[in-house]
């Protein structure tokens, strides 16, 4: 016999491309100090004045689950006004395989089995860069999010079953330090929080500290020399 998840518990209804919004700011002001949201909002309303173009962004953070080292992949598509402002929608994805030895239930016996842990989640985001000089820029982002995470197995007859599912609700504020060493190419440092709520356990620590260290490139510009400016 397999245990089976309940029904997730019922999510409050709101405007859920608004959440990053108001997630970002808080974030800010708890950065940057609390006086400065009148100022902040003045500033992005002069960026998304400007004409916006597409912003397409596949990047990997690296996080913990239960003090063990993983990576996650999110792909990102939306709009930059400015080279400031930044929002859109996302999915994010465990890419480590994350392995523990739980007991399951099969007709009517008990025995011990590997699980494998699924984590996947959409979320609205929300970026803005509060400090552009030169080669340097820092920014702000803020995901907040909604999706699934399950154990999985297989079963005696080698079909995979679900040992559990829970729904998960995550909150994600980064700072990301970024330093331009070339017309294609910064590096990038960032650090930031992973909170998770969920409608039930998965015997895993989800919440978690979350880091990048990588190199981003700038497929936008290195595309339009190619291409000689078009």
């Amino acid at each position: 016999m397999v245990r089976q998840a309940g029904p997730p518990l019922a999510r409050p209804k709101g405007d859920l491309l608004f959440q990053p919004m108001r997630a970002w700011v808080l974030t800010v002001q708890l950065v940057l100090g609390l006086g400065v949201q009148a100022q902040l909002l003045d500033s992005i309303g002069l960026f998304l004045a400007q004409k916006p173009r597409l912003n397409l962004v596949v990047d990997t953070r690296g996080s913990f689950i239960s003090n063990r080292q993983v990576t996650v992949m999110g792909v990102r598509i939306g709009l930059e006004h400015g080279v400031r402002v930044r929002y859109g929608i996302g999915y994010n994805f465990l890419l480590t395989q994350v392995e523990k030895d739980r007991t399951v239930y099969e007709l009517g016996a008990e025995r011990s089995t590997a699980t494998k842990l699924r984590l996947g989640y959409f979320a609205p985001y929300f970026s803005y860069s509060f400090y552009v000089r030169k080669r340097w820029e820092v920014c702000v982002p803020v995901q907040v999010g909604v999706g699934s995470g399950s154990l999985v197995y297989h079963d005696l007859d080698g079909d995979r079953q679900k040992l559990q599912r829970t729904t998960l609700w995550v909150y994600e504020p980064l700072m990301v330090v970024q330093y331009r060493f070339w017309k294609y190419g910064s590096f990038q440092v960032g650090w930031g929080f992973r909170i998770v709520a969920r409608s039930k356990g998965l015997d895993e620590y989800l919440t978690a500290p979350i880091y990048v260290v990588g190199i981003r490139v700038f497929t936008r510009e290195l595309w339009r020399d190619i291409h000689g400016g078009r």
